[in-house]
C-alpha cells in the first residue's frame, strides 16, 4: 500500500508538470514558477522587463551594480546596488560560464533561465541540480540560432512570460517593440552611405570593430557600407584599408569606445583625416547597446538618433523618455536622467 501511494504522489507531481519548449528545442517539464535565476549575458535583463524583480533568488556576480552609473546597463541601474548585493551569488558569470552548482542547489530556484550556454552544459546544469533550465536565446549574433535578433529577443520574452505568468507585460513589451519597428520601418532617411564603428564586442574596440547587420541601421533599412555585397554576417574587425576604400560619408561610433578610438585618432591622425567622413565632421557618436548582450531599449534609441541625424525630426530626448519608460514603468524617466549622456549631441 505505501508503495502505491509513493507511485501516485510521483504520477500527481507530472501530472501537475506543464511542458514548454525553449529556445534550444528543449522541451521542459516545469511544475512549479514563482522564484527564479537567470544565467548568462541578457538573462536576467529580459526578466527585469517583464517585472520578476522580486521573484529573482539568486544572482551573477557580474550582474552586481557597481557605484558607477554605466548607461550601457540601464537594467542593473533599475535594479540597484541594495538589490543586486542582497541575493546569494550563483557564480560569476560571462559567457558560456558555468554557474555554481552548489549555490545553485542550496538558493534552489523553482525554473533557471540561460542564455549563451550550450546544450551539454544546460545538461549538466539539470541533472546535478535536478531544476528545470530553459533556454532563451539573442539570436544568432548574440548568442541563439534565429537570424532575425529581436524576433528572438520577443520569442524569448514570450517564453518567459508563459511560464511565470506575465503574458499581460510581455504582450506590452513586444507590442511596444513591433510599433517601434513598424515607424522605423517608415523612415525614408537621406541617401548616405553609413559606417558604425568601435562596436563593444567583448570589451569596448577600436574604429575598426563593427558589424554587418548593425541593427539600428537594419531597422532604418540601412546597410553597413563595407559591407554593401558581401554576404557575411554578424560582428567582423575589418583592415583600416577597407574602412579607407568604402570611403563612408558618415560614421557612427559605439560611445563605449569612445577613449580608445580616440587614442587612436590622435596617434594617427592624418590616416583618419583621409576619411572623408572625418574630413566633413560627420563622425558621430551614439549608445552602445551590446554590454552583456542587447539592451533593447538602448538599440531603439540608437535608431532613432541616427534617424535624426538623416533627417528625422523629432525630440530625442523625449524619445528615449517614451521608450525608457516601456521598459521600465514609472522609472524610466528618472533612469535616463541619471545618465551623463545628451543624447542631442549625434
Amino acid at each position: 500500500m505505501k508503495k502505491i501511494l509513493i507511485l501516485m504522489s510521483i504520477l500527481a507531481l507530472y501530472a501537475w508538470a506543464k511542458p514548454y519548449t525553449d529556445m534550444l528545442g528543449r522541451v521542459v517539464d516545469i511544475k512549479k514558477n514563482q522564484t527564479f535565476v537567470f544565467i548568462g549575458p541578457g538573462a536576467l535583463r529580459l526578466g527585469v522587463y517583464l517585472g520578476l524583480k522580486n521573484r529573482v533568488i539568486g544572482i551573477e556576480r557580474i550582474e552586481q551594480m557597481k557605484r558607477k552609473i554605466n548607461i550601457q546597463s540601464p537594467y542593473r541601474m533599475y535594479l540597484g546596488e541594495k538589490f543586486t548585493h542582497s541575493r546569494p551569488l550563483i557564480g560569476n558569470g560571462g559567457p558560456g560560464k558555468m554557474p555554481n552548482l552548489e549555490a545553485l542547489v542550496n538558493v534552489n530556484p523553482d525554473v533557471i533561465f540561460t542564455s549563451f550556454i550550450k546544450k551539454d552544459q544546460i545538461e549538466i546544469i539539470r541533472q546535478k541540480t535536478g531544476i528545470p533550465v530553459v533556454a532563451l536565446s539573442y539570436g544568432s549574433s548574440y548568442g541563439g540560432k534565429g537570424n532575425k535578433n529581436l524576433d528572438e529577443i520577443k520569442n524569448s520574452l514570450y517564453l518567459i512570460s508563459q511560464i511565470a505568468h506575465v503574458e499581460e507585460r510581455a504582450k506590452e513589451i513586444i507590442d511596444f517593440i513591433e510599433f517601434q519597428e513598424k515607424k522605423l520601418s517608415k523612415i525614408k532617411p537621406s541617401k548616405k552611405s553609413l559606417y558604425v564603428g568601435g562596436v563593444a564586442y567583448k570589451g569596448i574596440q577600436p574604429i575598426t570593430s563593427t558589424e554587418v547587420d548593425y541593427p539600428p541601421f537594419v531597422l532604418l533599412g540601412q546597410k553597413n557600407c563595407v559591407f554593401e555585397n558581401s554576404t557575411i554576417k554578424g560582428h567582423q574587425f575589418i583592415d583600416f584599408e577597407a574602412l579607407l576604400k568604402a570611403n563612408p560619408e558618415v560614421i557612427f561610433t559605439d560611445m563605449q569606445s569612445h577613449d580608445k578610438i580616440t587614442q587612436d585618432y590622435k596617434k594617427n591622425k592624418p590616416m583618419y583625416e583621409t576619411l572623408q567622413a572625418y574630413k566633413n565632421m560627420d563622425v558621430k557618436e551614439v549608445l552602445g547597446f551590446n554590454n552583456y548582450s542587447t539592451n533593447v531599449e538602448n538599440l531603439l534609441v540608437i535608431a532613432w538618433q541616427i534617424a535624426t541625424y538623416l533627417g528625422e525630426s523629432i525630440d530625442i530626448n523625449k524619445k528615449a523618455e517614451d521608450i525608457y519608460e516601456v521598459f521600465y514603468p514609472k522609472n524610466g524617466k528618472v533612469l535616463l536622467h541619471k545618465l551623463e549622456y545628451n543624447l542631442g549631441n549625434v
